[in-house]
């Protein structure tokens, strides 16, 4: 693993890969990511500038033999994200009580068919939080995809490191996915999947400095 920050043990047949990505691997890992995600959801070149700077992290989870069995991607959120974050939860009337604190978000993490019911993506996801505590967030938030198929559900998981819903909103990637002009893997080009927004404090708010 190359970035500091990240300590997160794997388990022994897993091996976790940490930083900016060469052309050939942000391929690869926008493929997978796409693969579930919808077609275009993500650029090979969005995931080289998700990580400059040091504001983002890509996680790329490989075999032994060096296949892609997870990815996931994490940022600290600026102040215009940060924005756009209470924007949205201001629709549903939601207080998430973020005001004021340094905010991460978890974007995605995706596990390759082959590879599911490993504990890849719980690996994944821990290597994300310690990357966002590493860079002083108080919380993480993250949309979950409400799906019908549990496979493309990051729900249970999100729930089982501590993760509370706070709400869920519909048709939650529209303006997105008109933008980029990905498809839905469930909706095709109109997009009305709804999302669950998911808060985890990393930080007590008593505590937050």
């Amino acid at each position: 693993m190359a970035a500091t920050g990240i300590v997160t043990r794997p388990a022994s047949n897993v091996t976790l890969h940490v930083g900016a990505p060469g052309s050939a691997v942000a391929r690869e890992t926008a493929a997978l990511l796409n693969e579930s995600l919808g077609s275009g959801f993500i650029q090979p070149s969005a995931l080289a500038e998700l990580t400059a700077e040091g504001g983002g992290v890509l996680i790329r989870a490989r075999g032994r033999g060096g296949e892609l069995l997870g990815a996931g991607t994490a940022r600290v959120l600026d102040q215009a994200s940060r924005a756009v974050l209470q924007d949205r939860l201001r629709f549903p009337g939601v207080d998430a009580g973020l005001v004021g604190r340094r905010v991460g978000e978890l974007k995605s993490i995706v596990v390759a068919p082959a590879a599911r019911g490993m504990g890849v993506g719980s690996t994944v996801l821990a290597a994300c939080l310690d990357f966002l505590k590493a860079r002083g967030c108080h919380d993480v938030v993250s949309a979950s995809w409400v799906s019908a198929d549990p496979q493309h559900s990051s729900l249970g998981m999100l729930e089982r490191a501590g993760f509370a819903q706070v709400a869920t909103i519909p048709a939650f990637w529209a303006d997105d996915q008109r933008a980029v002009g990905y498809l839905c893997p469930l909706c095709g080009a109109g997009c009305v999947c709804a999302a669950v927004i998911m808060v985890l404090p990393l930080m007590d708010r008593a505590n937050r400095g």
